[in-house]
């Protein structure tokens, strides 16, 4: 006796709401995939400039956020001189956070054009860097290391309020510096005592705008100009 096979009756109803959610999920998947970087946040930065790491990542023209990856930005920002880190953080509606840490840059020698990192590193930087001091004298290796050292301490603020840096030893002072400063102070200054430097700016409110000579150098005051 043979058995009869029922042939079920095809859902055309179930078939098209199948390929219903399936060209949703696609055209969600395509959206998603193609749907740009909206908002672009930076932070960290002193020196380089919000359109400066836009351009070196690659990303000025708001490419898909999903493509974007947080490895390739990472790769590409690291590459420049003065980045100690970067960390990409990427948040809800195509916003995507660079938080960058940047070297100091404490000065640059005018005899080479190198600019002086903390980490005691020389660079030729090929993009411009405004408010770094000017070394604009020798200064033998032991105490240059020493100067690094020392002003890799002090604030970004501080530091850039210095247009040039010259070194001016004595016979009882070998590391004496005579600072130039870009609100015309002078101040001298030796290096074991650059924590007195730091306070630059405390020091600037209380000479209310009198310009002079500040000595950091042999005990502490400040001779006003004529």
């Amino acid at each position: 006796m043979t058995k009869k096979v029922k042939r079920r009756k095809f859902n055309i109803k179930k078939f098209s709401l199948f390929i219903f959610f399936l060209l949703c999920i696609i055209i969600g998947i395509y959206y998603l995939l193609k749907m740009p970087i909206k908002n672009i946040i930076i932070s960290g930065t002193y020196y380089l400039s919000d359109e400066f790491i836009i351009e070196a990542s690659g990303i000025e023209n708001y490419p898909s956020f999903i493509k974007t990856t947080k490895t390739s930005l990472e790769k590409k920002l690291k590459t420049i001189d003065i980045i100690k880190d970067v960390q990409i953080h990427k948040k809800w509606g195509g916003i995507l956070e660079i938080e960058v840490t940047e070297k100091k840059i404490l000065f640059v020698e005018r005899s080479t054009g190198k600019y002086i990192l903390e980490d005691k590193t020389e660079e030729d930087l090929t993009y411009q860097i405004n408010g770094i001091p000017t070394l604009i004298n020798f200064v033998v290796d032991d105490i240059k290391d020493k100067l690094i050292e020392k002003l890799s301490e002090v604030d970004y603020e501080v530091i850039t309020k210095i247009s040039e840096i010259e070194y001016s030893p004595t016979t009882y002072d070998e590391e004496r510096f005579i600072l130039y400063m870009n609100d015309e102070n002078t101040v001298y200054i030796t290096l074991n005592k650059i924590d007195e430097f730091k306070k630059y700016i405390e020091i600037k409110k209380q000479l209310e705008g009198k310009k002079g000579i500040l000595y950091l150098d042999s005990g502490n005051y400040f001779e006003i100009k004529e």
